[in-house]
């Protein structure tokens, strides 16, 4: 009787028959694509951030419209005879806008969150000139001191240069008592009378741009107002009347 044929090896042991070729190589299946249409995002994520997108985009539009819009009279308006032609501003008659201000309302929170509610309305459509304070002080022994704020040149770094720009600008909204203190404190500062320019600096018209005007031409100023100033005398016993101090101006 033959022997026995020895055991054979597991299938997964086995090697092939050819000692030099490579070992048969595995391949992966292509890994599914995230979505139908082979974008990185899968549709929900999509959809989920172009409604975040679309929901801030009208957030910031409705701060503007909103501070653009006011009440207004329904079309076809008529007054009573004994009634003046515009109804008080608290009467029923005037209506608000619907839209704006039901937006307003939705992102109040949003809005206040992110400091978008802020006067756009002060730059646009028509944005206005710039206001400049110039000053020149006659000292005890004849010089004078001459200046102007602000000045990038003298105010410096930026916050300071903005408090000075504040100055200028808020003069009017404080009355001619402020140009006066400005006046005063300047006089009482360099020891001899003053006087301040409250000059506003105008935007090129678009025939100087075409005509290569510069920004700063003498052209673009025009004075608004002019103050005199005198040292402060403080009578002896009584406290100093509080100045309106010019930020950097002991520098």
């Amino acid at each position: 009787m033959p022997p026995p044929p020895p055991p054979q090896p597991p299938l997964s042991k086995r090697r092939p028959d050819n000692q030099g070729s490579a070992a048969p190589q595995k391949t992966r299946e292509p890994r599914a694509a995230r979505s139908n249409s082979g974008l990185p995002w899968h549709g929900v994520w999509r959809t989920l951030v172009s409604v975040l997108v679309i929901a801030h985009l009208s957030a910031v539009f409705s701060a503007p419209w909103d501070l653009a819009t006011g009440d207004a009279l329904p079309p076809g308006y008529m007054p009573a005879s004994d009634q003046p032609q515009l109804p008080p501003p608290n009467s029923t008659a005037w209506q608000e806008p619907l839209v704006p201000r039901t937006l307003r309302r939705f992102y109040r929170h949003y809005l206040n969150l992110l400091y978008l509610n802020h006067g756009y309305e002060f730059f646009a459509p028509d944005p206005a000139g710039t206001h400049v304070i110039g000053y020149r002080v006659t000292q005890p022994d004849g010089s004078t001191v001459a200046g102007r704020f602000p000045d990038l040149k003298d105010q410096w770094p930026r916050l300071l240069y903005h408090r000075h720009m504040m100055l200028a600008e808020q003069t009017e909204m404080m009355g001619p008592e402020s140009g006066r203190q400005y006046a005063d404190y300047l006089a009482t500062r360099y020891g001899g009378p003053s006087r301040i320019d409250w000059v506003i600096h105008l935007l090129l018209s678009p025939q100087q741009v075409l005509e290569g005007t510069p920004l700063d031409a003498q052209s673009t100023y025009k004075v608004l107002a002019s103050v005199n100033g005198q040292p402060r005398r403080d009578e002896p016993g009584k406290a100093s009347e509080g100045a309106v101090a010019i930020p950097g101006a002991g520098r």
